[in-house]
């Protein structure tokens, strides 16, 4: 299927789209438009011909063919067209991944965490608080909301 740029006026190739940067949409580009045409019989003449033995014979001899009426049409193809991210849909796209690592290294930070309280030691348990509470804040920002003072 053939890719064109948001204004359908150039095709693109795939290798040349960045999809970190934008996406592409089904849609339509009009090949041709196709007037209606109106229907009308066969027309037949009459060819008169004497036999050889006397007799007449008649023919009748195709002028014209009949043409069976058509309403006007367009003819489409399918093609995808390569929409470009604006730089809002870019900042939330980027937040959005952020908050997805956000969460899964404060799930791994938190689990460290707990093995220090059921009392498996462990050498970083401080910092591992301290990256934690830096991660709920980060998350807060991410949602919109105020971060935390951090008591050391």
């Amino acid at each position: 299927m053939k890719i064109y740029n948001e204004e359908k006026t150039q095709e693109l190739n795939e290798q040349d789209l960045d999809f970190t940067l934008g996406y592409l949409k089904s849609d339509k580009r009009l090949l041709a438009h196709h007037d209606a045409v109106e229907g009308r019989n066969a027309v037949y003449a009459d060819r008169i011909v004497e036999e050889e033995n006397g007799g007449i014979s008649v023919y009748k001899d195709l002028v014209s063919p009949a043409v069976e009426a058509k309403e006007e049409w367009a003819e489409y193809e399918n093609i995808q067209v390569y929409i470009p991210y604006t730089a809002e849909e870019l900042k939330e796209r980027a937040d959005k991944k952020r908050h997805a690592e956000l969460k899964a290294e404060l799930e791994k930070v938190m689990e460290d965490i707990g093995q220090e309280q059921l009392g498996i030691v462990r050498d970083d348990y401080s910092e591992k608080k301290a990256r934690a509470a830096v991660i709920i804040n980060e998350l807060r920002v991410l949602e919109g909301k105020a971060p935390r003072e951090v008591v050391v």
